[in-house]
Parts: structure tokens; C-alpha cells; sequence
């Protein structure tokens, strides 16, 4: 499991425990790594973010649209298991990496914490 995945699965807790979004990825984050680059790593965290939050501050942004329109697909394939790659692929993003964005929304749907 990627540091991004682990990172939204306890996010999520947080945020169940009344964290906003972003604080709850920035502390959860650091209970996974000491790295710079994975702690500011914006594409992952503003994908969780959009996902938990109703905020127009996430919710426009390429990022947030990214993981919602993946979570869509999701839903409307639940029975089907998807790589990341293949998931990022279908939302039309193929020529472009992923970032973390769809390990995010991977964590949270596969491990049932969202629908």
C-alpha cells in the first residue's frame, strides 16, 4: 500500500473524529513519512480533501474533480476491481500521472469508507 493510501484511510478516521480534511491529512501524513516530497504533495491531499469536503475551495480544483469523477466510476462499476492506472486512464487522464490522487481514492473505496 502506497504512503498516500495509508495516509487517506487515517485521514479519514481524523476527519470522523472532527478534524477538518486538510488537518487531518497533514497530520495523518506525517505518521507515514519524514519526506518533504510526500508531505507537500499537493495532488493527493487536495483529492482527499475534495472528497470529504463540501468546500468550494476543493471542490474546484482539477484534483477534487479528478477523485470524484473516479469515485463515480466506482459506483458505477462496484463490482469491478480497478488499478489505479486503469482507473486514472477511464477518467481521461492517460497521458498524465496520477500523482497519488487514485491511490487516495482507491484506500478510501476499497476499504469501504466511501460509496
Amino acid at each position: 500500500m502506497t504512503v498516500c493510501a495509508k495516509t487517506a484511510i487515517r485521514a479519514f478516521k481524523y476527519v470522523k473524529n472532527g478534524y477538518d480534511a486538510e488537518a487531518a491529512w497533514r497530520k495523518a501524513i506525517c505518521e507515514f513519512t519524514a519526506s518533504s516530497h510526500y508531505r507537500n504533495k499537493n495532488c493527493p491531499r487536495v483529492a482527499f480533501c475534495g472528497l470529504m469536503s463540501h468546500d468550494n475551495k476543493w471542490n474546484r480544483t482539477e484534483n477534487a474533480i479528478n477523485a470524484r469523477r473516479a469515485l463515480d466510476v466506482l459506483r458505477n462499476n462496484p463490482d469491478r476491481k480497478f488499478t489505479n492506472r486503469e482507473l486514472w486512464s477511464i477518467i481521461g487522464n492517460a497521458s498524465k500521472s496520477h500523482d497519488g490522487q487514485m491511490d487516495v481514492v482507491l484506500a478510501l473505496w476499497d476499504n469501504k469508507l466511501i460509496r
